[in-house]
This record gives C-alpha cells, sequence and structure tokens, in this order.
C-alpha cells in the first residue's frame, strides 16, 4: 500500500478523504446532467436528484467499497479511479431511500423532505397528485446512472462485479417485497419471516456487498476470501440492523433523519416486534398485535405498543443478537488477507457504528 493511504490511517481519515471526492463526483455528474437537459422540466429533475443524493450522509456503502479496495492491493491511483464505481453504491442507496419513502408514505428523509415530497413541491403546479409519479420515475433514472457510472470501469473483473451487483440488489428488493407483504400483519410466529427481511433488505446489501464489490475490483477471486467476507459482513450488517430496529422505535427523530417511532406507524414486522410477541403473554399478544396491524394509529396507541416491547424484553433480547453477531465479526476479521490497514479500519469502524 502507498505511503499517501498510510498516511490516513484511521477510518475518520479515510471517510475524511473520500466522503467529499464522492460527494463532488455525484454533485458534477448531476451538474453536467442539468447542463445537457433539452428543458426546464428536466433540469428541474437533475437538480433535485444532485440535491437529494448529496444530502449528509455516512456514505457507508461507498467507504466500504473504497476500503476493501485499498485493503486488497489498491493504490491511491487506483483508488481515484474508483470514485465513479463507490458513488455508484450511494446513488443506489438512494434509489433504494426513494422508494421506501413512497411505500412507507413517510415524509422526512436525512432531515429534509422525502423526495417525493419534493418533487411535489417542485411539480405541483402540473397536478396535484404528481409528486409521487415523478419520484418513481426519477428513481427509475438515479438507478441508471448508477450504472453510467459503473460504465466507467475498465478491466477483467467487469463481468464479476456486475454479476455480484445485479446479486446484491436483487436480494435487497426481494427483502423490500418481504417487508411491504409482511407489513401490518394479521399474524406473527415462529418462523424467520423477519430475519429473513432483516437479512435480505438489508444486512448484505450494506456491509457484505460493498466489501465483496471492493475485493473484485481490486482482483479479488478466491472463493474461501469471498466468503469470509460474506459472513462478516452479514453478522456486522444484520447486527446493524438490529440496532436499526431498535431506534426506529425508540429513536429521537434528529439523531435518525426520519420520523421516530417509523417502524410502529408503519406496522413493521421486525424481528424485535416477533420477539416482543414470542415474550407476551396472550392477552397482550392480541391487543398489541391489533394495534400494529392498524393502517393509522394515535399517538397513544404507539405508545401502547412501545410500552408491549419495552415489557417484554425484546430489547435486550436483540442486544444480545447484536452482541453474538458481533463476535462473529471480530473472530473473521483478524482471517481476512487483506492488509493491517483494512483490519484496523474495519475495527474503528465497527466502533462508530454502535456508538
Amino acid at each position: 500500500m502507498s505511503k499517501k493511504i498510510e498516511k490516513h490511517n484511521t477510518f475518520h481519515d479515510f471517510s475524511s478523504r473520500y466522503v467529499p471526492l464522492i460527494n463532488n463526483y455525484i454533485d458534477s455528474f448531476y451538474a453536467h446532467k442539468e447542463l445537457s437537459a433539452k428543458n426546464h422540466e428536466l433540469k428541474i429533475a437533475y437538480r433535485l436528484l444532485q440535491e437529494y443524493c448529496t444530502r449528509e450522509g455516512k456514505r457507508i456503502r461507498p467507504l466500504l467499497l473504497l476500503l476493501s479496495f485499498a485493503g486488497y492491493g489498491g493504490s491511491v491511483k487506483k483508488i481515484n479511479a474508483m470514485i465513479p464505481v463507490a458513488s455508484s453504491l450511494e446513488c443506489m442507496h438512494a434509489f433504494l431511500l426513494i422508494q421506501d419513502d413512497i411505500i412507507d408514505g413517510a415524509v422526512v428523509r436525512r432531515g429534509k423532505p422525502a423526495f417525493h415530497i419534493l418533487c411535489n413541491s417542485s411539480y405541483y403546479q402540473y397536478n396535484a397528485n404528481i409528486g409521487t409519479w415523478v419520484a418513481i420515475v426519477l428513481a427509475d433514472v438515479v438507478m441508471s446512472n448508477a450504472l453510467e457510472m459503473i460504465a466507467t470501469l475498465e478491466g477483467s473483473s467487469i463481468k464479476y462485479f456486475l454479476n455480484e451487483f445485479a446479486v446484491m440488489y436483487e436480494r435487497t428488493a426481494l427483502g423490500q417485497l418481504l417487508d411491504i407483504i409482511w407489513s401490518h400483519p394479521e399474524r406473527i410466529s415462529n418462523d424467520d419471516i423477519a430475519e429473513m427481511i432483516a437479512a435480505m433488505k438489508t444486512a448484505h446489501y450494506t456491509v457484505a456487498g460493498p466489501l465483496k464489490l471492493g475485493y473484485i475490483l481490486a482482483g479479488g477471486n478466491d472463493s474461501d476470501e469471498l466468503q469470509r467476507l460474506t459472513e462478516m459482513g452479514y453478522s456486522l450488517g444484520f447486527a446493524f440492523q438490529m440496532r436499526d430496529d431498535i431506534i426506529g422505535v425508540f429513536g429521537d427523530e434528529k439523531d435518525m433523519g426520519k420520523s421516530a417511532s417509523s417502524d410502529i406507524a408503519e406496522g413493521k414486522y421486525t424481528v424485535l416486534v416477533q420477539q416482543a410477541w414470542n415474550k407476551l403473554d396472550e392477552k397482550d399478544r392480541t391487543h398489541c398485535l391489533d394495534l400494529l396491524r392498524k393502517d393509522k394509529k394515535t399517538i397513544g396507541e404507539i405508545d401502547t405498543i412501545k410500552h408491549y416491547i419495552t415489557k417484554s424484553g425484546a430489547v435486550t433480547v436483540l442486544q444480545d443478537i447484536i452482541d453474538e453477531h458481533l463476535q462473529k465479526v471480530h473472530a473473521i476479521l483478524p482471517q481476512l488477507q487483506c492488509n493491517d490497514f483494512m483490519k484496523q479500519c474495519m475495527l474503528q469502524f465497527i466502533v462508530g457504528l454502535f456508538q
């Protein structure tokens, strides 16, 4: 690894170096799109996408791709050439968030109006209900833009990369499908649906996918190493989702960047809800489920569901699940064939993720 990368020897340093480059690339990409657009309405569309895709965020997925690339031999010159590809992961994340907020009827994202709300305020003069329609179409545009960014890739790993990219986002989309089907559930049982939703929708594409993509771009093709990255990344991503499930019920809106108690309001069938259901008595189970599956809930009803979750001890169960998965992460990380720089940054990343 080059001395220049070694200077940035903490994950914070690494993030401070590359997040601005990712943001600047996306900003310039959409500025160019707006400049070349043929009419006013299309210029507005690209301006909206530019603002939305560069909103303040952790940039977890593009950073992990770049970190993995650097960890498996990418030099400064080569890692800078990966900025467009890393940016494509942030755009795919934006694409998924746009869909997610439309499906859930959310109005806030990253502390600002959700994208369909933003679109409505920009195009309302054409139709009072236009925001959601425009957002759906522009989500497709973001996805195509992500592919355009990937088209900058050269080399023998492109086919391998695209296959992993496609598998990762297909799995995520199917997880979203299960999430839709099981929201406001008519029943809760001891099956693995809630865990499957968490695994498919979030766990793989948050950590495991970006790490594997970075490894592939660096020329890696060892099946054992890919398996280690998969297992470690999945455990870390799943632990992160369990933490998010707790925050989605008991979190603060200012810290979350979206509506507080959103998971309860939206009737999400999460591992937290399933664990609460498992531990409540029959009377409390019935009342809790009756409230959870209501399309619209009062503040009092939301507070009652939160009371049942607290009473059940489900939060403690999830914290134990988080600890179990983090133990797996810490067991696998030393076995990776990456350099010490990546291992050190991953340890720091984990600490920051769960603060």
